[in-house]
């Protein structure tokens, strides 16, 4: 289930934990410079070392050291302490292929009328691909960008009308900190890599190079700068539990959190901010990804209302005038100020040239940890999903206080706790349609837990609302890599293309209509930035091979929805159009890059990152997203250099400058 939700838990982080120096000179980390090819390739690859420390791979449940074959004569990957780190002598974890028949190959539409579901085998893949990245931990200046070589490029041509644009994403990165495991994928420290679309190579020198430059650098917050320099777990994370030192002190009353940075990442008017909901933004140069400073107060010159400010955002982009405008949001998890009965919360809106557009204070009632983590914008409104938690003050008190759980497992779904939907006014129209003293509307919903979000949009002609969303059955944050079986996936806590239809324009109607528009499993959605807070068409998600009421799976397709049959309640289900990776290959989020001069909604390029855990390898696909399953499916399939880039959480696509 991690490879498709993940919480980031809403309590204050520490400043001691979260606060990173300036660092802004090779000197600092004496990082040697040296080449780097692909493992595909004939060149060989030349590394200066300035020290090398060593972290074993993932020891999962039921995967022993028998099922680890590697490609070379250690059994554990690392981390160099110096240059671009990982490469073509990197230790390989790979999971041999102990079923009776071959492995599902990848292609367009998938397996037919498949009613496969995941296996022991499939878990231990999954399981494999969930551990530090090969790529160097030590500061990476703007001399550190690698082309990626064209032996990397395994299959088409890089699409030209990507030229100009970067795709960023952000993750975790180390899941074994200095030989102490992470079972649980949120705490692992934020890793930002780019890849910028650059004007193709012309000199002789440059021709065994793609026009792809890469980038990486980890978010050098406090926490993970002094774990660094004393080469040793030092900080508690959300998902902790005791004390992460092991010696036998604890603490139960500090309930301080590393801010570990590995959830969001945008990119605007050419400042990067790397983002988590528990704690402030970080501020990373644009040139190399390095960590500007500290945690930052205020994003492109607008002061946070609140220390926090979410991991999402929403693009508004005019179709017309190509002009855009950055949404975001802030809310507080505890009340900070009397009566305490309310929750701080802003929104903020920035113009492309980062001056600000807006910004609107709410106070949410009764909202004290109730995980609000995507948000949805239309024309008059601003929408947050309240999800059914709050604090088990027992487990608190009896299982927490004596270091038998973590942080995170005390914020507790509540069964028959109803989640709350708040629509803030963003325009005077908005505000017309309140009643009395409201300064939002709410509207009750079924038991369910929301994480992310589609796209919302309003019907003129009959004053509705409709909202899509992939909501959860339920959440439980004690789940962790380590307690997945086959039956996880029967049933349980699985996710669905939803619609919510509401009609603010009632003034006193509470009526919410909810419908699924597909079968099908799916996580981490993306669209057109034209679409957003319009009526939308397509979306693009990861997503299941199985399309069943009942099984689902890890996301191992990307899948494109037509939801136009949905239109107007007819009550029909989403048309998809499904690529399958393969049995042993798992997706990242896919991002959407518009061609140039676009004109149908889906004119543009699905991005998607793939680990393949059977050759242990990872993988960019580009799309062309007009089809999917067209020919062999995608356009491009690029090796990473033989790096290992862990499953990442989100990305965001800079487009073509102006």
């Amino acid at each position: 289930t991690h490879q498709q939700h993940h919480p980031s838990i809403m309590f204050s982080s520490s400043s001691s934990a979260s606060s990173p120096p300036l660092f802004s000179s090779r000197e600092r980390h004496n990082v040697p410079r040296f080449t780097k090819t692909c493992s595909r390739g004939n060149a060989s690859s030349v590394a200066v070392k300035r020290k090398r420390f060593v972290v074993t791979p993932r020891n999962v449940a039921n995967v022993t050291q028998s099922d680890v074959a590697n490609s070379s004569s250690s059994s554990s990957s690392s981390f160099e302490g110096g240059g671009k780190g990982g490469g073509k002598d990197r230790a390989r974890v790979s999971i041999p292929w102990t079923l009776s028949r071959d492995p599902i190959k990848e292609g367009p539409v998938g397996p037919e009328n498949l009613t496969w579901n995941p296996t022991n085998q499939t878990i231990k893949d999954w399981r494999s691909i969930y551990r530090n990245t090969s790529l160097s931990n030590q500061t990476q200046a703007s001399s550190d960008a690698r082309r990626i070589p064209k032996a990397c490029v395994v299959d088409g041509e890089i699409p030209s009308g990507l030229q100009g644009g970067t795709l960023f994403r952000n993750g975790p990165g180390m899941l074994d900190i200095y030989g102490k495991e992470i079972n649980q994928f949120f705490d692992g420290d934020g890793l930002v890599h780019s890849y910028e679309f650059i004007t193709a190579p012309s000199s002789d020198k440059e021709e065994d190079k793609t026009n792809i430059q890469f980038k990486h650098n980890f978010v050098e917050t406090r926490g993970f700068y002094d774990e660094r320099e004393a080469q040793q777990m030092l900080y508690k994370g959300a998902f902790a539990v005791g004390n992460p030192k092991g010696d036998s002190f604890y603490n139960p009353f500090d309930f301080d959190v590393k801010n570990v940075a590995n959830t969001g990442v945008v990119e605007w008017n050419d400042k990067v901010y790397a983002l988590w909901e528990g704690g402030k933004p970080h501020e990373l140069r644009k040139n190399d990804l390095n960590t500007i400073g500290k945690e930052v107060d205020e994003v492109l010159g607008q002061a946070l209302r609140v220390p926090q400010m979410a991991a999402h955002y929403r693009v508004e982009e005019n179709k017309e005038t190509k002009e855009r405008t950055l949404i975001a949001f802030s809310i507080e998890s505890q009340p900070s100020a009397f009566p305490f009965t309310s929750n701080k919360a802003a929104f903020y809106e920035w113009n492309e040239d980062g001056t600000e557009k807006k910004r609107v204070d709410f106070d949410v009632p009764n909202a004290t940890f109730g995980f609000f983590h995507d948000m949805l914008v239309t024309e008059n409104w601003y929408c947050l999903f309240q999800n059914p938690t709050s604090l088990d003050f027992q487990k608190l008190m009896t299982e927490y206080m004596f270091a038998k759980c973590a942080l995170a497992e005390t914020i507790a779904m509540q069964d028959g706790k109803r989640p709350i939907l708040w629509m803030f006014p963003r325009t005077e129209k908005a505000k017309k349609m309140l009643s009395g003293d409201e300064v939002a509307k709410s509207y009750e919903l079924k038991n369910q837990f929301f994480f992310h979000h589609v796209n919302a949009f309003e019907r003129e002609e009959t004053g509705e609302v409709c909202l899509d969303s992939i909501p959860w059955k339920f959440m439980d944050f004690s789940m962790n890599l380590d307690m997945v079986t086959p039956a996880f996936w029967q049933d349980g806590s699985r996710t669905e293309y939803t619609r919510f239809t509401i009609n603010p324009s009632k003034k006193d109607s509470k009526q919410v209509k909810q419908e699924s528009l597909s079968d099908r499993c799916c996580e981490f959605p993306c669209m057109n930035p034209t679409m957003v807070g319009k009526e939308h068409k397509y979306v693009y998600t990861g997503g299941s091979v199985v399309k069943d009421g009942k099984k689902w799976g890890p996301n191992q397709c990307l899948v494109k929805y037509d939801v136009s049959p949905c239109a107007n309640d007819s009550g029909e289900k989403a048309i998809d159009q499904v690529y399958y990776y393969g049995e042993r290959c798992f997706v990242q989020e896919p991002i959407f890059a518009a061609k140039p001069n676009a004109v149908d909604e889906d004119d543009g390029y699905i991005l998607q990152l793939v680990n393949d855990a059977g050759s242990d390898e990872t993988f960019l696909y580009i799309f062309d997203a007009k089809n999917i399953e067209a020919g062999k499916g995608y356009e491009c399939k690029i090796q990473l250099m033989d790096e290992h880039v862990p499953p990442g959480l989100h990305g965001y696509w800079s487009p073509p400058k102006k």
